[in-house]
Formats: structure tokens, C-alpha cells, sequence
């Protein structure tokens, strides 16, 4: 009797255990029924991406001294990405304007930001605006009587070695700011304006060469221009350059000088040996001729971002260097960050991540946060 009710418990466990792994399968059929539905609802839901337009470009890079990366574009304002996540900070945070062009981060540790309205100081908590000097219209050139154009807009900036600040404008020429009074320098060199007849110098980029000269690069046929701190030396077509439109400028770690040029299809790079040019184009295998920016990594490689995309010098040849293929496009900076991984972005709000094996597209991403 004992014996029969011990079989009868065991059967009753074992059903009592069936129907408890019955319903757990079913839970979990339910819960992955409601996992497949909230998927697809999710996806249902998922934003659309942002169209860009040309004029949708990010302009600069930089990696500050925590770690930080900044990104400079000409309608989004600034963009911070801290490793993991972007914060876009605009005008609504206190951006002297959202049509930001260039950025450093100054010897103090503040950001310096050059925009349409002029310089953008940031301390991590608070914007303070500086505007550049709306010079008298009727201060001329002692040589053509034409006056320089007036300009906000802050192009390129630097801070040089004493602390001073170096400011490039898009009609104006360059300025030296002390941090209390800006001083002008090209605003009557470049182009003079076909129609009204006033000087319009865009300066493009500014460096400071490892002997302390500072050198101008001018968009409107201005070519180059070296000051040591007393005088101003030019060089154009008849010194060796390729061209006269002259866009970004770089030094490498051995001292030489790359200047890029966009003379239409006669462009490409000034290489500057402190004596002579020599220049590369197309025909010596550059893969654009519209050259807008330098980086060297820390192997030598030079990689150059143009007008079709990117790529790289080792010394010997240029490199194409592709997208699965593709163009990258319209490139106007290369950074590399903290972990050695490449950065570059441009026209059309691209903006990419190479880390040696794989591109990471966070054109988009940048703004899902």
C-alpha cells in the first residue's frame, strides 16, 4: 500500500512538473511574441535620418587636454564627445553663434572658438563673446586708395608660443590679439574686389613654424605669408608655388612646410624645405587637387584631406585611402585621438572614426543623443 502511494506521489510530481515546464514554455513564447513586437515597433518608430546639405559642413577637431573631442560645424554649433556620448552646445547654451569654424584650447585650458560672430571664449561653464574691431571703412592702402572689406567672422585661430593670439578672417586679413587689443596685419593684400573695388583677403590657416615665424595663407590670391616678428615676407607663383589660392598649412616633424592649394585643376601641395618648393599634384599620384588639410600620425604617414576624399603620403607615393571603396568626400579635417584612433570629417556633416581595422560612420550618430 505504502509502495503504491510512493508510485502514485512520483506520477503526480511528474505531472505536477510537466505542466509547471508547460507554462514556463509558454511565458517565455509570450515573452519572445513580445520581444519580436516591441522590436518591431521600435523599428517602426526609428527617426529618420537627418538630411545634410553641402552647406552642412563639420569644420574642425580637436582633442582637448582631458580627453575630449570637439567638433566645429557651420550649423549645429559645437559638438563634445567624451568617449561615449556627443553633446551638441549651440547658440540655446550660450554659442556666440552656431557657425563655428575653428577652435583651440589655449595654454590655460580654455576653448577659443572662431565663428561668424567673432571670437568665442569657453571656461567650461560660460561663453564670453569678443568681437573683432570694425575698423574705419575709409582707412585705405597708402599704395591703391581701396579700402579692406569689414568682417566678423574669426576663420582660423592659433595661440603662439609667447601666449599671443593669431586670428585669420574671411575678408580682412589677419590679426594679432594680446588678449586686450587686436592688431591687423594683410588686410590690404590679396584680392581686390572686380566690382566695388575693395580689398577682400581670406585668410585660411595660420601656423607657427618651429622658429617662431608665423605664416598666412590667403583663399583670394594672396598666396603666402611669413612674419619673424619684424617684417613680412610674400611668396607667390614666381617663388615656386603651384598657386596663389593657398588653404591649409602644416608642419611635419622634420621641419618641412605643406601648403594645399585649390588653383582648380593645377592644385595640389607646396612642400616648403625652408629653401625651395616642390610640388605634388594629381600627375605625381595625389588623389585631388582641392587640398584642405594635413595631419601626420605618429608612424610619418601625412594624411591629406581634399575635395574627393583622403590620402596618404609615406614618403615615396600617395595612397588612396577608401571607404569600403568609396570617397569619403569633401574632407576638411584629420585628427588622430588619445587611443590612435584616426578622425576625419567634412561636407555633408560626415564624420568618421578609423581605428586602424574598421571606419565607424557616426554622421548621424552625433546627433542621437
Amino acid at each position: 500500500m505504502i509502495k503504491q502511494f510512493k508510485y502514485s506521489l512520483i506520477i503526480l510530481t511528474a505531472l505536477f512538473n510537466s505542466s509547471c515546464n508547460s507554462q514556463v514554455q509558454s511565458k517565455s513564447q509570450i515573452d519572445k511574441e513580445s520581444d519580436k513586437q516591441n522590436t518591431e515597433k521600435s523599428v517602426n518608430l526609428k527617426v529618420e535620418p537627418y538630411k545634410y546639405g553641402a552647406g552642412d559642413v563639420v569644420t574642425k577637431g580637436l582633442i582637448d587636454k582631458e580627453g575630449n573631442i570637439w567638433f566645429t560645424t557651420t550649423k549645429d554649433g559645437v559638438y563634445k564627445y567624451n568617449g561615449k556620448t556627443f553633446t551638441n552646445i549651440t547658440v540655446n547654451n550660450g554659442l556666440c553663434s552656431n557657425d563655428v569654424w575653428s577652435v583651440i584650447e589655449d595654454n590655460k585650458g580654455l576653448l577659443w572658438f572662431g565663428t561668424t560672430k567673432g571670437l568665442c571664449r569657453y571656461d567650461g561653464n560660460s561663453f564670453v563673446n569678443i568681437p573683432l574691431p570694425q575698423e574705419n571703412f575709409q582707412d585705405v592702402s597708402p599704395e591703391t586708395g581701396f579700402p579692406s572689406r569689414k568682417t566678423e567672422i574669426v576663420s582660423t585661430i592659433i595661440q603662439d608660443r609667447k601666449g599671443d593670439f593669431w586670428l585669420g578672417t574671411d575678408a580682412s586679413g589677419a590679426y594679432h590679439y594680446d588678449g586686450k587689443a587686436f592688431t591687423s596685419f594683410l588686410k590690404f593684400d590679396g584680392r581686390v574686389h572686380p566690382v566695388d573695388r575693395v580689398y577682400n583677403n581670406c585668410i585660411t590657416s595660420i601656423l607657427e613654424d618651429r622658429n617662431g615665424n608665423i605664416w598666412f595663407t590667403s583663399m583670394t590670391h594672396g598666396g603666402i605669408s611669413q612674419y619673424d616678428g619684424k617684417s613680412i615676407t610674400h611668396f607667390t607663383t614666381n617663388d615656386g608655388l603651384l598657386g596663389d589660392m593657398i588653404k591649409p598649412s602644416f608642419e611635419d616633424k622634420a621641419g618641412n612646410i605643406w601648403f594645399g592649394s585649390i588653383q582648380n585643376l593645377d592644385g595640389g601641395i607646396s612642400l616648403y624645405n625652408g629653401k625651395s618648393f616642390r610640388n605634388f599634384t594629381k600627375k605625381d599620384g595625389l588623389c585631388d587637387s582641392n587640398v584642405a588639410c594635413f595631419y601626420e600620425d605618429e608612424s610619418g604617414i601625412i594624411w591629406i584631406g581634399t575635395g574627393d576624399g583622403i590620402c596618404y603620403y609615406d614618403g615615396k607615393t600617395f595612397t588612396s585611402f577608401t571607404n569600403d571603396g568609396q570617397s569619403f568626400g569633401d574632407i576638411r579635417f584629420i585628427i588622430e585621438d588619445e587611443e590612435s584612433n584616426m578622425w576625419f570629417g567634412g561636407r555633408y556633416g560626415s564624420l568618421y572614426r578609423y581605428d586602424g581595422n574598421k571606419i565607424k560612420d557616426f554622421t548621424q550618430e552625433k546627433r542621437m543623443n
